[in-house]
Parts: structure tokens; sequence; C-alpha cells
């Protein structure tokens, strides 16, 4: 049976729409999504929330990098001098992806809760050992090639609770460092991808 040219461009046009429709959803699911960075209208990161139910990848206390490093900063060495835990997230659907190809997709986002090490408790059963107390610092580091502003390998860092502000104010939003400040040395020093996977036993034990 013969299509008409009417009934073509009718077809045409439902193809468009649908089209449209899956490009706007997509947008739309980016734009919504829990795990997918959000920027404010000055380019800044939306401080992430929710990110306690991500996959945990590992825990450490007190690292600090050394002295004689091409990059060191303030930041972390008041890290290792207050020996706090810092706490590792990352986002499920960077995760999944991590498993199967060993690789960090587009967007990653990289949770670092960083808490005092408690040796006291309001019970008093604590005898020995340190254990996470008060929330003291939280850090992103991200990789998203939808930044405001470029970086290098697209990976970005934000700090969103200062360890070094005697009142820890959490704050809705964060700048970027600039890329000679955090993802030099990330980017000369972590073992894959900006990521200190070195670090982190739950994405460590799947490499090669």
């Amino acid at each position: 049976m013969a299509v008409s040219n009417k009934t073509r461009f009718r077809i045409a046009a439902m193809a468009a729409i649908a089209t449209l429709a899956a490009i706007a959803f997509a947008t739309s699911v980016r734009s919504q999504s829990s795990t997918t960075p959000q920027y404010t209208a000055d380019g800044k990161l939306v401080t992430i929330s929710g990110f306690e139910t991500w996959v945990f990848v590992g825990s450490n206390l007190g690292l600090g990098y050394k002295d004689d490093l091409a990059v060191t900063t303030l930041q972390e060495t008041a890290h290792a001098e207050q020996q706090v835990f810092h706490n590792i997230y990352i986002n499920p659907e960077a995760y999944a992806h991590f498993v199967k190809t060993h690789d960090f997709p587009d967007p990653t986002v990289l949770v670092m809760e960083i808490f005092t090490a408690a040796d006291k408790e309001p019970k008093g059963v604590v005898s020995k050992g340190v254990y996470d107390g008060d929330r003291v610092g939280l850090q992103f580091a991200v990789k998203d090639s939808h930044s405001p502003k470029p970086h290098e390998r697209n990976w970005a860092y934000y700090i969103a609770q200062n360890l070094k502000d005697p009142s820890h104010t959490l704050h809705a939003s964060s700048p970027a460092f600039d890329d000679e400040d955090c993802e030099a040395c990330h980017r000369d020093h972590a073992s894959k991808d900006n990521v200190w996977v070195q670090f982190y036993p739950t994405l460590r034990k799947l490499l090669p």
C-alpha cells in the first residue's frame, strides 16, 4: 500500500518530536539526579547531600602529603597534624562503571568526610583507641566535563566544610580550587586518573 506524502510528513514529525523529548528527558535526568554535580549561576558546586548511602571505598587516619612534594597545601598538612579520619564515598553510577571498565566515567563524584579522632564518649566505655567523632570537614572531587569552568582532565576540587575553620561552617556551595592547587598533585601522584585508588581498598582490589 502506498504511503501518502501527508502520512510521511506526520511520521517524520512524530519521530522528530520523540527525539526532542528524549533529549529533554536526558537533560532533566542530569539536572534532577542527586548524584550528578549541580552548579550555581556563578559556577560554584552545590553542596551534595545524601552521599552517606553511596559506595564507601576507604578510610584513613591522619594521612598527609610529604613536605617535599611539588604541591603540598596547608589544608592537607592540617589533616595530618590534627589526626583526623578521612572517610571516602563514590557515587554508585561511577562505582558500577569502574567495576566494569576500571575507568572513572564522566561524571564521577568522590566525597571526603573529615572527622575528629575521638577517644572519649558519653557512656565512658572507651579505654583505648579512637573513633569518628565530630565532622569537621567535607570535600568533593568531581570529574565533570559539564563544569562551568574547564579543568585539567575534567577534575575539580571543592571544600564545603573547612577543617581550618574553627566554626566548621557547612557552606551551601563552594568554588573550585585552581588546578595548580589540587589537580596537579592528584595528576602526578594518584594511582588512577587523579584518584588515590592506592588508598581505597574497595577500588584497589578491582584493578589488575
